[in-house]
Order: structure tokens, then C-alpha cells, then sequence
């Protein structure tokens, strides 16, 4: 019955400790969750200060705090465009599409090889092409690139 007398004597101060203890607490990473509620904490205290309600009516404003500062975070965040910088940050092959270079070998059975920086790379290609033939990386299939050729097709040339 303590915990019960004590929850029921709450004043702006508690408040304002509860929104406080939530805010440090948010330092340790939970991603935004205590950062909301404890505004939510915070602006209890500013309405426990100004109109002095039940503690019901102070828990209830406690929950509707929570649920709208969090659901305006939630919003906010979503109309925000995601950059693609770091989408491929440890993935080197996704890094690689639209990179031009030249084959170091002729296509047989259609692969061949590629040097991309500093790695040697198994390229995929439908076409015949020989070595030396400029090619343009247009997509991956797992750990192997896939190559069209810059050249123009021979009935062009």
C-alpha cells in the first residue's frame, strides 16, 4: 500500500524528477522513446503546476502526452527522405554498379574478370566480348557484377 499512497500524491515536482530521470535515461540509446515520454513528463508538470488535477486525471495526462509526442516524432520522421549515401555502406558490389572499365580476359561461357580499385572481380555477360572491351557494370547477381559493353555492335561499326 505504499507504492499506492505514494503514486497518488503526486505533484508538479514528481513530475518534473520522472521527466528528468526519463531524459538521462535516454543518453543510454533507446532510440527516442524516453526522450518522448519524458517531455510528456515534463508537459504533465507544467498542467499539474498550472491546474492541479486529480492523479488520475495527471496518469491520463501522463499516457495522452506520450502517445502524441511520440506519434508527432513518428510522423516527422517518416515525411523524411532516407539517404541512400550509407544503403550500401558494406555492401562493395552495390558500390560498383554504373563504374565503367575494361575486361582483363575474353568472355568464356559468359564470364570474365575485371580490376575495380584494388580488387579483381568475376564479371557476367551475354555478349562475346574480348579483352580490353569497355564495359559498363549495370547490376550484381550475388557476388558477381554484370557487364554490358560500351562498344558499339559490330553492324554499327
Amino acid at each position: 500500500m505504499q507504492i499506492a499512497a505514494w503514486l497518488s500524491d503526486w505533484n508538479y515536482w514528481h513530475w518534473m524528477i520522472l521527466g528528468t530521470a526519463l531524459l538521462l535515461l535516454e543518453l543510454f540509446g533507446t532510440a527516442g522513446l524516453l526522450l518522448w515520454t519524458g517531455i510528456a513528463a515534463w508537459l504533465t508538470a507544467m498542467c499539474v503546476f498550472v491546474l492541479i488535477p486529480s492523479v488520475y486525471t495527471q496518469w491520463n495526462l501522463f499516457a495522452v502526452f506520450s502517445i502524441i509526442t511520440t506519434w508527432c516524432w513518428f510522423r516527422f520522421t517518416k515525411g523524411k527522405k532516407k539517404t541512400t549515401e550509407g544503403a550500401s555502406l558494406n555492401q562493395r558490389t552495390q558500390r560498383c554498379i554504373g563504374a565503367q572499365t575494361t575486361l582483363l580476359e575474353d568472355v568464356r561461357l559468359g564470364k570474365s574478370r575485371v580490376r575495380l580499385d584494388d580488387t579483381f572481380w568475376v564479371v557476367l555477360s551475354t555478349e562475346p566480348l574480348k579483352a580490353g572491351d569497355s564495359v559498363k557494370i549495370i547490376a550484381v547477381d550475388g557476388t558477381h557484377l554484370i557487364v554490358k559493353s560500351l562498344q558499339p555492335p559490330a553492324s554499327q561499326k
